[in-house]
């Protein structure tokens, strides 16, 4: 299957697995976070994320969708800008990278992840760094 971009409300695409952008705490409050739980049904899939408990910023957790057009969400938690010296990089390419080997590896599945972070991390850093090998699919282990 190609590599595709769609422009879309993530709580609208049908697909195997959506990528959350996640609160480190099992609560949302606001943006894409919010609008995937009320999306979902916000009672069930906050009970769910409140068995998981608190996400590390560069982590995932997986939960089932609920009402949500796909199978699973995967809960990520980006990086807080700070200056770009405090590892907010890697912390977002952590997000991309265990992300999407969840969902190639262990899921199988197709993926739509929202741009994490993009507006505070990408366009902030002043250097490159190169993400094609995040976008690669690897064969599993």
């Amino acid at each position: 299957m190609p590599f595709k971009i769609v422009r879309n409300d993530i709580t609208k695409v049908r697909a195997d697995v959506i990528v959350n952008t996640a609160n480190p705490e099992p609560i949302y409050a606001s943006s894409t976070d919010l609008a995937v739980y009320q999306a979902a049904g916000a009672d069930e899939l906050l009970a769910e994320r409140k068995n998981i408990g608190c996400i590390e910023r560069g982590d995932i957790a997986v939960t089932g969708a609920y009402a949500l057009n796909a199978k699973y969400i995967i809960h990520t938690v980006g990086p807080i800008w700070v200056d770009g010296k405090h590892n907010e990089f890697e912390t977002l390419e952590s997000c991309y990278a265990k992300s999407l080997q969840k969902a190639m590896r262990y899921l199988g599945y197709k993926l739509v992840p929202p741009y994490l972070n993009i507006n505070t991390v990408f366009l902030k850093c002043s250097y490159k760094r190169n993400i094609k090998s995040l976008l690669t699919p690897q064969a599993p282990d």
